[in-house]
């Protein structure tokens, strides 16, 4: 891997970790335009710690807060750790229970880019979360972004995770309280660790699919955010830990200075990239990032097709 490769695989990362557009599937892509095959898994690890970084950076005195109240023992900061535990609970589970199968997506390009039309879709449900479900024109992109997945023969995927991820934000939204909540509670916490589990399959966003949850639950969109963005530090964490082992035994792999710069370039576009989400929450302008999904998804299928 050259040092230009590392930039460009570290930006991607840096930006997708924590943008609602899959950071596992813009890999993949990535990866596939380059024609490029990492070697182990070191280069993985490094940059996903480097995105770890990133949320520290940013919430250093919600951290340091949470951990001073840990140490004092303070009811809140313990519920509020204990959430973020509880909400790691349904990724691991998936892991073990379907880890290999899960890997084998990875393998399969095409229902990449079907997943990716899919995080458009609950991207665009946002505009529903706070005044409810409109008219039947504001499905019609929905409906195309399933015409894409049939004409490139990726429907049943396509419709099995919208089905999936819809039900979960449905049951969020009947589970939560009339109003608002300025924190995601016990129960959102739940439905937010299992829409973290549905985001381990490439092309569905991570980012997206917990703040999108948590927006049907009744969770302010900004709150919302810094739990995702913390629920990311214990999912880190423990998938560092995890391939580590792995990755010391198969051996570094990537040189130094490519290694390093990947590390340095997502570690400082993640930080970008998580104060221009938590802007555009703000704004209200979530929604707009599920056009970028719908036409990567499709692009990356056609070009698939045609085999370039």
């Amino acid at each position: 891997m050259s040092w230009w490769e590392a930039l460009v695989l570290g930006v991607v990362q840096g930006l997708t970790e924590f943008f609602p557009v899959s950071s596992s599937g813009h890999l993949v892509m990535t990866q596939q335009l380059l024609g490029l095959t990492l070697p182990g898994i070191t280069f993985e690890v490094a940059v996903h710690v480097a995105t770890l970084l990133s949320v520290l950076v940013v919430y250093r005195e919600r951290v340091a807060s949470l951990l001073r109240g840990l140490v004092r023992r303070e009811r809140e900061a313990w519920g509020y750790a204990g959430q973020l535990v509880v909400a790691t609970i349904p990724a691991v589970a998936a892991v073990l229970l379907f880890g290999d199968w899960i890997e084998a997506r990875f393998d399969d390009p095409s229902f990449t880019g079907a997943m990716l039309l899919v995080t458009g879709c609950f991207l665009w449900s946002t505009r529903w979360a706070r005044h409810g479900i409109p008219g039947p024109v504001e499905f019609i992109p929905i409906a195309a972004a399933a015409g894409v997945a049939l004409m490139n023969g990726v429907l049943v995927p396509f419709l099995g995770m919208l089905a999936l991820l819809a039900a979960i934000m449905g049951v969020s939204r009947r589970a939560s309280r009339a109003g608002w909540e300025t924190e995601p509670g016990w129960g959102g916490a739940v439905s937010m660790g299992i829409a973290q589990a549905a985001a381990i399959f490439p092309g569905i966003s991570r980012s997206g699919s917990t703040v999108v949850t948590g927006m049907w639950k009744r969770v302010e969109p900004v709150a919302a955010a810094e739990f995702s963005f913390l629920m990311s530090v214990v999912a880190i964490v423990g998938a560092a830990v995890l391939k580590t082992p792995e990755a010391l035994e198969q051996g570094i792999g990537v040189a130094p200075v490519p290694l390093a710069v990947g590390f340095l370039a997502a570690a400082l576009s993640g930080v970008l990239a998580i104060r221009f989400f938590v802007a555009l929450l703000r704004r209200q302008n979530f929604h707009s990032f599920a056009w970028y999904c719908w036409a990567a998804g499709a692009l990356y299928l056609y070009y698939l097709r045609s085999g370039a």
